[in-house]
């Protein structure tokens, strides 16, 4: 397979009501974490965005943009960012997930030849806000939406999708959504 142009695109408009603060500002060692997302991005991706409802972002010098559909969870910030991407191919990384690596990245980009989406598994349970994106399903998903079916779960098996196994003893899948949970990984 030829070289694919691919974007990024950081999902980082949650509300963040249990960290208490936009999760993507908080530290692992020296680094806020939508800067270690972005930073495993930059080694596969052509152009990243940054999906948010507030302006905490605005420094890092990446277009950021506000989901176009309010108040339905991370497929909203999934549509927006498929929206804005001027690519058929598209990686979608949560912000809080500070460990994804760009060989996890390249590997789910290796399965994308024949499916709509590719996405982590662990014991069986999909990892939707890690995964492989094509931009042909934007006006599926928005389907979905106006019919007020918000489940990233549930509308991902519409699709034709790859679940690839992973290690459940692995960090690179690991979110951040407590106080609690950023101390145990620091």
């Amino acid at each position: 397979m030829s070289k694919l142009k691919i974007t990024g695109i950081v999902l980082a408009g949650g509300k963040s009501s249990r960290m208490g603060y936009d999760k993507g500002l908080a530290k692992v060692g020296e680094r806020k974490m939508i800067e270690l997302v972005i930073q495993s991005l930059k080694k596969v991706c052509d152009t990243i965005i940054i999906i948010s409802n507030t302006n905490a972002y605005n420094d890092l010098n990446i277009p950021v943009y506000v989901d176009l559909i309010k108040d339905c969870g991370p497929i909203g910030g999934i549509y927006t960012g498929l929206f804005h991407s001027h690519t058929d191919h598209n990686l979608i990384v949560a912000c809080d997930m500070p460990f994804v690596s760009d060989k996890l990245l390249n590997n789910i980009i290796n399965h994308c030849e024949n499916n709509q989406i590719v996405i982590p598994s662990i014991k069986n349970q999909l990892e939707p806000l890690c995964g492989y994106y094509h931009k042909n399903i934007l006006l599926e998903i928005k389907s979905f939406v106006d019919d007020e079916e918000y489940s990233v779960h549930k509308i991902i098996k519409h699709f034709k999708y790859e679940a690839i196994p992973f290690d459940s003893n692995s960090i690179l899948l690991t979110n951040v959504n407590t106080p609690d949970e950023l101390n145990k990984i620091q």
